[in-house]
């Protein structure tokens, strides 16, 4: 997919059917000026018209067109978009979606809008530096610096892997060039790992700018998918290992993957404490080289799985993240295949172990090389 660098004479700008051109790197400082005023801040309602979900999104047109993920608004019938300036626009409206790519064209009443400018993404190559703007754990406009660090190829497309920090709320926000030009679109960070952090190539969605025709939220509303727990074989596995003093949920009992996967945005460390006991070990989340959580582990008390590792967010402090990791050789590929589906986009890794990125789910599995499955991970967007 990669190619040459176009000319210096060579950056096209759609959004606003005029032509640009400029290849001169821009300081950092200066980008955010030109760039920043075009992000904005969504936030997908749920039924009782209150933010269930936040994510961001780049304007690319002066009359309100703006792209951003697919999973920011899948799940949700209205949505709010926030200016830079303070300006919300309640009417929310979709002209395109590309559910494969993780891509959604909306549509806001507006005139006179700033926009982004828009690079080529078949000129973006492995170690060229990136920005990113968006707005992680509603944090809006806020600014990241990394690197290209790998192009993966997915079911059908490919995304670029960076190590500009983005965390929850950033799905959806522009990865800019060195030159101010969007080139890529955050799309998912594995907050289990390392500086895994992806976006979607902006080609995949020029296509889509010609389009005018919207339709509501509401029409292509999805409703969100049913948790379910992986369920163990093993007589080790259902050896319950409470507390002293704490009693097991019900709930928990069915499933405890589950059960603190539906905690997510409500629990706090001490709600974690008041059910499952002390934390066995804590480690910090990372969002690049900086520490933006506190990930703590915990003995399973059903015994169902080995144990489980919490992710709590620093500024809000609430549980953002669960990873699970199995009994040994208690869960394969094929029996979460089973309870999950196969839609997922998988990664093959350097060291051998395999990813699979859940599309229509916020759900990663990560296996070894024979298809045991090492962890389980479910995150918010």
């Amino acid at each position: 997919m990669l190619s040459k660098a176009l000319p210096s004479s060579f950056v096209l700008l759609i959004a606003v059917g005029q032509i640009v051109y400029s290849q001169s790197a821009i300081d950092p400082g200066t980008l955010y000026k030109q760039a920043s005023p075009a992000v904005v801040l969504i936030e997908a309602l749920g039924a009782d018209g209150k933010p269930a979900k936040t994510g961001s999104g780049l304007l690319v047109s002066a009359d309100g067109k703006l792209l951003t993920n697919y999973h920011v608004i899948s799940h949700s019938k209205q949505a709010t978009v926030r200016m830079a300036n303070g300006d919300a626009y309640d009417l929310v409206e979709v002209i395109a979606v590309d559910k494969r790519k993780d891509i959604a064209l909306l549509k806001i009443p507006a005139v006179e809008l700033p926009v982004v400018k828009l690079g080529r993404s078949n000129t973006v190559e492995i170690g060229h530096t990136v920005f990113s703007i968006g707005s992680p754990l509603g944090l809006q406009n806020t600014l990241s610096q990394g690197l290209v660090s790998g192009v993966r190829e997915m079911d059908g497309y490919r995304l670029f892997q960076i190590s500009a920090p983005i965390s929850r709320g950033s799905s959806g926000g522009p990865i800019f060039n060195a030159s101010g030009e969007a080139v890529g679109i955050a799309v998912l960070t594995i907050e289990g790992g390392q500086n895994l952090n992806f976006a979607i190539p902006i080609d995949y969605a020029r296509g889509m700018l010609g389009m005018s025709q919207t339709q509501s939220l509401a029409s292509i509303y999805e409703p969100e998918p049913p948790s379910e727990a992986p369920k163990e074989t093993s007589e080790a596995a259902r050896t319950s290992i409470t507390p002293p003093g704490r009693v097991i949920p019900e709930e928990m009992k069915k499933g405890a993957f589950a059960f603190l996967e539906r905690k997510m945005d409500f629990w706090h460390l001490d709600d974690a404490r008041s059910l499952l006991g002390e934390p066995t070990r804590q480690r910090d989340a990372l969002a690049g080289t900086k520490v933006d959580g506190q990930i703590y582990a915990f003995p399973d008390p059903t015994g169902g799985m080995r144990e489980f590792e919490l992710n709590f967010a620093a500024t809000t402090g609430i549980l953002r993240a669960v990873y699970g990791y199995p009994q040994a050789g208690s869960l394969r590929l094929e029996a979460a295949q089973k309870l999950w589906g196969h839609d997922y986009r998988e990664t093959r890794n350097a060291n051998g172990t395999r990813s699979y990125l859940y599309k229509n789910r916020r759900l990663i599995l990560l296996t070894d090389k024979s298809g045991l499955v090492i962890n389980i991970a479910v995150y918010l967007p």
